[in-house]
């Protein structure tokens, strides 16, 4: 390696550990600010009745100011694969405007805002620096790594996220140190500053029977439809509310009106903000029937109407409600099943299996890292080139006839 490499090597390492100090920092004051709106909104429910409002004010400060930011982690996708730029007010907005969400009871996650508001840094980072178009993109990746990481304080899968996330079927070697890096150093300030994450374990671990590998088999081919229905009816949602009501503030307002009144109609309010408890119930294996489409009804509302929020929290509710349910049909360890669940739902929802798969390690421990291979591939395989992320590229096709879809983008697809 030449001194020149050397330099780059160092100044980039550097700049990650740059960015994931300033992403803890971001991190911590979400994480609190998130668990404070949480508080206030269970002991205030009739708060639910202002998420039109906040409807409204998102899409109108978004629409005069935003610059771009409306498109939330597509547009660091975006910036990953064509410099697309990334104002700094992003990271204002989400971090605003997803507090405003969860305080008003919107069903919506946190991994958005926090891959939002590392890509910022690390743009911005990139720029000030003058960094070149390769060394740009690798920090850009940094940034994701970081957000994921400290949000769910999983340093090892952020970092592997973030190295995964841009393409489907192609994980970014080159960009293993700043992820590394940024995403350790990341989770590391959040600790230090007394961040805490929920943690779930397994009730029970079965044996390996014929009857338990058919059974894991089928529900990850389910879990695989959930999350490929998931990112389509988010879209759907979208292209249905537009038709219906092309002005924007009209939309939002609808959308999220419907959202308030079916939560109260519903008797449904606990299914606002990130529902953890729904998490809880699937590992505990008390979910009721329609629980996981309830979540995944109030979510794809919430997201479609154009409130600001991530995807994967609601996905984990979605996923381990799900398992945990067939567990209890089944009779069949709800734990482990609500676990399989959780990941594979989310894993073919962001098309990420390798940093799922650590994910699961990082959550749930080794013990059952094969049932976690088997879940996620299979439900991989069975999302085909759907996702939540539409601005991925596909640089290998899931299955071979789907081969001609190399190149495209999940959004060129859907059009």
């Amino acid at each position: 390696m030449s001194f020149i490499q050397i330099k780059k090597t160092l100044k980039l390492s550097f700049l990650s550990l740059l960015v994931g100090i300033f992403m803890g920092l971001a991190s911590s004051l979400f994480l609190s600010s998130l668990h404070l709106v949480t508080v206030i909104r269970e002991n205030y429910p009739l708060l639910l009745l202002g998420l039109p409002l906040v409807g409204l004010f998102t899409v109108l400060i978004y629409q005069r100011y935003g610059k771009g930011s409306h498109k939330g982690n597509n547009l660091i996708l975006e910036s990953i694969h064509d410099e697309a730029p990334v104002p700094f007010r992003m990271a204002f907005l989400t971090f605003i405007f997803t507090i405003l969400t969860h305080l008003f009871g919107g069903s919506v996650g946190r991994e958005g805002t926090g891959v939002q508001i590392g890509g910022t840094l690390a743009y911005q980072i990139s720029k000030f620096f003058k960094l070149d178009k390769s060394d740009s993109r690798l920090l850009l990746m940094a940034g994701i790594s970081a957000g994921f990481g400290s949000v769910f304080g999983t340093p090892l899968s952020g970092a592997l996220f973030g190295m995964e996330v841009a393409f489907i079927g192609k994980i970014s070697i080159e960009a293993i140190i700043p992820c590394l890096i940024a995403s350790f150093s990341a989770n590391a300030l959040c600790l230090s500053l007394g961040i805490t994450h929920t943690q779930y374990r397994f009730l029970e671990m079965p044996q390996w029977t014929l009857i338990l590998l058919m059974v894991i088999i089928l529900s990850s081919v389910l879990f695989g439809w959930v999350g490929r229905l998931f990112s389509m009816a988010i879209h759907e949602t979208k292209k249905i509310l537009l038709k219906l009501f092309p002005h924007p503030l009209w939309r939002v307002f609808i959308g999220t009106s419907l959202v308030v009144v079916l939560l109260f109609s519903l008797d449904a309010t606990r299914f606002g903000g990130l529902s953890i408890w729904l998490i809880q119930a699937g590992f505990d294996g008390k979910v009721a029937l329609f629980d996981p489409f309830m979540k995944f009804m109030f979510t794809v509302l919430s997201l479609g109407s154009g409130l600001q929020g991530g995807e994967v929290t609601p996905l984990f509710g979605i996923g381990s409600s799900l398992g945990g349910l067939i567990g209890q049909l089944t009779s069949i360890s709800p734990s482990l099943l609500a676990a399989l669940g959780l990941l594979a739902v989310f894993g073919s929802a962001a098309n990420t299996p390798f940093s799922t798969i650590v994910l699961g390690l990082e959550l749930f421990g080794i013990n059952a890292l094969p049932f976690y291979v088997i879940a996620i591939f299979i439900s991989y395989y069975a999302s085909g080139h759907h996702g939540i992320y539409s601005s991925q590229i596909i640089h290998s096709s899931k299955r071979p006839h789907l081969a001609h879809h190399k190149g495209k983008t999940i959004g060129s697809l859907r059009k």
